[in-house]
């Protein structure tokens, strides 16, 4: 039996795998650990840990690890916006204190949810692989990037054991009040509730690999077992959409039929980063993995938690 300690559990991936633990077959042990209770309730064979995991020391990170003794660990700790000092610490300093009290403690694999942002602008028609260049354009790809290379290069000094997955765009219930789908089911459901017949979001246009976030889930529960294959993983469907196809999708789920505009000012991160698609083979090669939910029922999964 597998006891996975879960790090971010009560935010929005952490939540995902929180349930796709809770779902698994084998029963696990599950201690997850936030600073607010996980949104699920914990299963027979869980606990939850209350713990400020930015402001954590890597003395507390030692401490925690072998009392709880895990035999993987899963962090989803992270933060999409905030200023410079904010997405640092959630973003980079959190994995630094832990990677640092992964190598004073016994080898325990460590799966990091990485992020797509971290590739930046790249040619447009072919999946980006891993070997692709690292360029990210804002300060949430940069801290995500400085993250996987603090953990590339403690994987590759053999100090610690851990894979990074690159997540694309994750889909599903509890997304980030700033991201699309987030502010789309804001405004969705501002526009219901008063019967006015459109919304108003930013530019459309950019193709991005949307992914379930239940999927992306499945995948680190996957990954556990491959960990030394691997250093980083894409997870994504391998497949571009357009956000307006996205959101147009959202809108159904929620049975708003007006019309979906968009801002003349269009967003500034869709004008340098217009398209991204996943190249998934080491995704498939090394986990044998596949996303299985279509995104139409990873957005109505979404507004199922909203209204």
């Amino acid at each position: 039996m597998t006891t996975y300690l879960l790090l971010g559990a009560s935010g929005f991936l952490g939540s995902q795998v929180h349930a796709a633990i809770e779902q698994s077959a084998d029963a696990p042990t599950l201690i997850a650990v936030s600073r607010r209770p996980p949104r699920q309730r914990m299963p027979p064979l869980g606990s939850w840990a209350q713990m400020d995991l930015v402001g954590a020391s890597v003395r507390d990170f030692v401490l925690l690890l072998e009392k709880s003794r895990p035999d993987a660990v899963i962090n989803c700790v992270g933060a999409t916006s905030g200023s410079w000092h904010q997405l640092e610490a959630a973003n980079t300093s959190v994995v630094d204190k832990l990677v640092q009290a992964l190598s004073l403690t016994e080898s325990v694999p460590l799966i990091h949810m990485g992020s797509a942002a971290e590739y930046g602008r790249q040619p447009e028609g072919a999946g980006i692989a891993e070997s692709a260049p690292a360029n990210p354009v804002g300060d949430y790809g940069r801290t995500k990037l400085a993250a996987t290379k603090l953990i590339s290069d403690m994987v590759a000094r053999g100090a610690i054991r851990a894979t990074v997955l690159r997540v694309f765009n994750p889909v599903g219930p509890f997304c980030p009040s700033d991201s699309l789908a987030g502010t789309a089911v804001r405004e969705i459901k501002r526009a219901l509730e008063v019967g006015r017949g459109s919304v108003i979001l930013g530019s459309l246009w950019a193709q991005r690999d949307f992914v379930a976030s239940s999927d992306v889930a499945t995948a680190a529960l996957r990954a556990v077992a491959t960990v030394d294959r691997h250093p980083i993983l894409n997870v994504g469907r391998g497949a571009a959409m357009s956000c307006r196809s996205m959101v147009e999708l959202l809108a159904a789920a929620a049975g708003f039929e007006g019309d979906v505009l968009e801002s003349p000012g269009g967003s500034s991160r869709s004008a340098t980063v217009p398209w991204q698609r996943a190249d998934v083979t080491l995704l498939r090669q090394h986990l044998g993995w596949v996303p299985t939910t279509p995104i139409a029922a990873a957005v109505s999964a979404l507004w199922q938690t909203e209204v």
